[in-house]
């Protein structure tokens, strides 16, 4: 999709739609919209009277222009209270607007640049333009060979109307940065979307390859000899049923050389969760390709931040393997051992996403990370606590867990915080080794972000539980139903924040 900034009047475009956008309680026209409102016949206004029309946020009303005006349709937008305007609202509201205008196979379409009348930041405004238009058009349906569900349509070129020159160029530059973080996402949707056999471990790290190449980032990828050496029993012996070669992924971006702080992103990157010897049931097991939702994050991230290169250093680590049963998996009641040294119990195969980050984990701390963030669709118990809105937070270090809650909203993600009180860390002491890969049924997000905890030492640590934000079951807002490439964006917001 081309997206463009004009300066042409609202009046004399010539789209298939144009979208205005109108806040409540709105009684009287901006002189722009007042002339496209005279050529119009004063539709516009009258619906605004008679209050057909109300401004509601998210409220649309489709007008044909009947030739009046260039434009072929006229959809009025509401952008709710004035004062209620921010910036994740312009996402909403752009993703809400040009679903409804791609409806009517619209596939030049214009708008008006939401918020600059508010004083929101002529960057911020370009940038949330375009992540709300791109996320709400994205579909997933390469392996459909009848209905493409009109993808050969589609908005094809997008133009951002706006008079006021003198902020045109840092609305393009918004743009650029807004294209770029929405990418970063897609690459993450997309992986999230693949079935698990084409998305393999070895077929993630390729991907993570062509990442690393497309911006000159440095990658490695370690095998299961290189692994074996290191000693991640951990990780290993999670991959022991599977077929497919376990892969760690290795990037790195070093923006700021002068800093020896390295902000080490680790992502669980499990193509398939069957649950191992502890096989999950059947019904829903189908949905456990998304059990790489964490590495699909991180990869993202990395793209994103080798697009815009802040000023950070940055290790993006995934540990991608299967976890499958067969007669050489592993069995409930089997020690591993980690690649720190500390011995765990395997009280059940399909709390293994932990098992992998471990020793993920210790390879950052390893290769230089000084701050750790790990993302994982780690618990069911994060789903029932918190639903399909919200990724749960465990951290050990106050300061930095509002660094990630700011990067949250400034990404427009919902984010909370729970605890982590030394209480429930006895609840994964083993009787036989250090730890036990599960705690009691309650708590159950707490105590696996825990468990985590064990192997960060003193260093900043944020856990995120995306179990229940990794996709959606419809349509909302700008996540449409499947992968929703969730925290790509706070985890750049979160680096970018960094360069201070």
């Amino acid at each position: 999709m081309k997206v463009q900034v004009i300066k042409d009047q609202i009046k004399d475009v010539m789209t298939d739609a144009i979208i205005i956008g109108i806040y409540e309680g709105v009684k009287s026209l901006s002189s722009a919209l007042h002339s496209i409102d005279e050529q119009l016949g004063g539709i516009i206004s009258e619906m605004i009277s008679n209050e057909s029309f109300k401004g509601k946020e998210g409220e649309t009303l489709l007008v044909h222009s009947l030739g009046k005006v260039p434009a072929k349709k006229i959809l009025l937008l509401g952008l709710g209270q004035e004062e209620n305007l921010k910036e994740d609202t312009i996402r909403r509201l752009v993703a809400k607007a040009v679903k409804e205008v791609e409806k009517v196979k619209a596939t030049t379409v214009a708008i008006m640049p939401i918020g600059l009348d508010r004083n929101i930041a002529a960057e911020m405004v370009g940038q949330c333009i375009m992540e709300g238009a791109m996320l709400a058009l994205y579909k997933f349906n390469k392996y459909k060979t009848t209905d493409k569900s009109g993808s050969e349509l589609g908005i094809k070129e997008l133009y951002i109307l706006n008079e006021d020159v003198s902020a045109n160029e840092r609305l393009e530059k918004g743009i650029g940065v807004g294209e770029k973080l929405a990418n970063g996402t897609i690459i993450a949707r997309d992986l999230v979307n693949e079935p698990s056999n084409v998305l393999t471990p070895t077929a993630m790290a390729n991907k993570a390859i062509e990442i690393a190449n497309r911006h000159g980032l440095e990658v490695s990828i370690l095998e299961r000899e290189d692994m074996e050496k290191l000693g991640m029993g951990s990780f290993l012996g999670v991959t022991k049923g599977s077929e497919e070669p376990p892969k760690l992924i290795a990037i790195k971006y070093f923006g700021n050389k002068n800093n020896d702080e390295i902000i080490g992103l680790v992502g669980k990157g499990l193509t398939f969760d069957s649950g191992g010897i502890s096989l999950k049931p059947g019904a829903g097991m189908d949905e456990m390709k998304n059990d790489m939702g964490g590495g699909a994050s991180v990869l993202g991230a990395m793209d994103v931040i080798g697009a815009l290169k802040p000023k950070v250093n940055v290790i993006g680590i995934v540990g991608a393997c299967e976890n499958m049963p067969s007669g050489k998996a592993y069995k409930p009641g089997d020690i591993l051992t980690s690649m720190d040294g500390k011995t765990i119990e395997v009280l059940n195969t399909d709390a293994e996403g932990r098992l992998v980050l471990i020793d993920c984990i210790t390879y950052a701390i390893q290769q230089g990370a000084t701050k750790l963030v790990d993302l994982a669709t780690l618990t069911g118990a994060c789903i029932v606590a918190l639903g399909n809105i919200t990724t749960a937070l465990i951290s050990n270090n106050d300061d930095f867990v509002k660094q990630v809650e700011k990067a949250a909203e400034n990404a427009g993600e919902r984010v909370w915080q729970l605890p982590s009180f030394p209480e429930y860390k006895e609840l994964i002491k083993s009787d036989i080794a250090d730890l036990k890969n599960v705690g009691v049924r309650g708590a159950g997000t707490i105590t696996a972000g825990l468990f985590l905890g064990e192997f960060v030492g003193e260093r900043p640590w944020v856990h995120m539980d995306i179990a229940g934000t990794v996709m959606t079951s419809s349509d909302k807002g700008y996540n449409v139903k499947g992968a929703t490439g969730v925290a790509v964006r706070t985890l750049y917001h979160l680096v970018k924040s960094m360069e201070k």
